[in-house]
């Protein structure tokens, strides 16, 4: 609507350039104008337009973040589950869902190789998420929400005989806590706990805990 508005006062403008004196009729009588009172009126209802259109998504905000991950998986090794932890980090970019409280959040978090004995493992995950956020202070805030997550896991180990490369298909949820240090930066605590959504893995469920710094703009 902007450049639209632009681009009319502009042709406006330049069909006025060889109107000088410029007459402007009115029903019965006219007067005359002069090339600076027509270029005054113009830029008032320039003004005018600009101040009435709204674009909504000039109160959109967009969030990338970086964070730390501790994360403990219970995993089916063939002898009942057992647990597994890995420290990894990630990366999120989101987007305001048309309201400041409402977002949707992509992330990728890789906690890359890690073993203890014989035994080497890897994880890998990508997040679609939805939350909702708000402040209960002027600088701290909450969010909460749900998604759905892909996990990529690896583990083999020979001396056991273990090998396990299962892609899982995961529901998420988590809960934290905000710090704004600013309007655009943000430290916060997430909790989340990821359900895998199939029977046929060894990739059964996790919780974890996530350190994240994220920006606004």
């Amino acid at each position: 609507m902007k450049t639209r508005s632009l681009f009319k006062v502009l042709l406006v403008s330049i069909l006025s350039i060889g109107l000088i004196p410029t007459f402007v009729w009115g029903a019965e009588d006219y007067e005359e104008v002069s090339y600076d009172d027509l270029v005054n009126r113009l830029n008032k209802k320039k003004s005018s337009v600009s101040s009435s259109v709204n674009d909504p998504m000039d109160s959109i905000q967009i969030h990338a973040g970086v964070g730390l991950i501790t994360s403990a998986s219970s995993i089916d090794l063939g002898s009942g589950d057992t647990y597994r932890y890995f420290n990894g980090f990630q990366l999120s970019l989101g987007i305001d869902l048309f309201s400041p409280n409402w977002a949707s959040e992509a992330l990728i978090r890789n906690f890359g190789q890690s073993g203890s004995g014989n035994e080497t493992r890897s994880l890998r995950e990508f997040d679609l998420k939805v939350l909702y956020k708000n402040k209960f202070r002027d600088k701290v805030g909450y969010r909460f929400g749900g998604g759905l997550g892909t996990r990529y896991l690896k583990i083999s180990d020979g001396s056991k005989n273990v090998s396990v490369n299962d892609t899982t298909a995961t529901s998420v949820f988590f809960t934290g806590i905000d710090a704004f240090a600013s309007k655009n930066v943000s430290f916060g605590v997430e909790a989340g706990i990821r359900s895998s959504m199939v029977t046929n893995t060894s990739d059964k469920n996790s919780m974890d805990l996530t350190l994240r710094v994220d920006t606004y703009f």
